[in-house]
């Protein structure tokens, strides 16, 4: 009986785990759509009562009706420009944020985090490398039974180290081939490697700094 107890304990754990990476993953999409909401709501409402207003005025008041849906245009130039920073999470995103959001996530999930800061982010960078940890932490929660985590950051480069990773080759991860797109237009690279149980994620740009090694969790 005690070897079966402790089986069903270890099973209960990773239940428990699994259970709360989902809830931390689900928290994440709560924040977008919260985000979402927030640039796309009021907009949507303004429109339509300036639409209603745009209406009446066609024929009494062409001037102010023209004036009107020039309003209207330009609402919604803006909160295309807002959705679209938002879908690739330039919208008040900041390194800083993105690091204690990870940390918090990754806590919730019963995963310690290691946070290592060999110098100060290039503020250039600071937004993409922001990204990166974003799309990092919920693949580690999504596809890994990670207990650790460890994450380097130097002047313009973050690398981003996990345990818990299979031997098999892991699901294609759907983010990876988008991020690196987004940096690499930015001039800097994403790279990602599996071996030992530990999976990297890393990007880095050019910069006289120093770079970052991998390391074990």
């Amino acid at each position: 009986m005690f070897p079966n107890n402790q089986f069903y304990d270890v099973v209960h754990d990773l239940e428990s785990r699994r259970h709360e990476a989902e809830l931390a993953v689900m928290r994440g999409r709560m924040r977008f759509a919260s985000d979402l909401h927030d640039i796309q709501g009021h907009t949507l409402h303004v429109v339509k009562l300036k639409v209603a207003l745009a209406q009446k005025l066609v024929h009494r008041d062409p001037g102010w009706a023209e004036q009107e849906l020039h309003e209207i245009h330009s609402l919604v130039s803006d909160t295309i420009s807002q959705t679209k920073e938002l879908v690739y999470a330039q919208r008040r995103l900041n390194l800083p944020a993105e690091l204690e959001n990870a940390k918090n996530l990754f806590e919730a999930a019963g995963i310690e985090v290691h946070i290592r800061r060999d110098s100060d982010v290039d503020s250039r960078a600071g937004e993409l490398l922001g990204q990166v940890l974003c799309e990092t932490t919920t693949n580690i929660l999504r596809h890994a039974e990670a207990r650790g985590v460890r994450i380097t950051l130097s002047e313009s480069d973050i690398t981003i180290v996990n345990d818990g990773v299979p031997d098999e080759p892991l699901p294609e991860l759907s983010s990876l081939p988008v991020l690196e797109q987004r940096v690499a237009d930015n001039g800097g690279k994403v790279t990602a490697d599996q071996k030992n149980g530990y999976f990297m994620t890393a990007a880095d740009f050019p910069s006289p700094g120093p770079k970052t090694e991998y390391s074990s969790v």
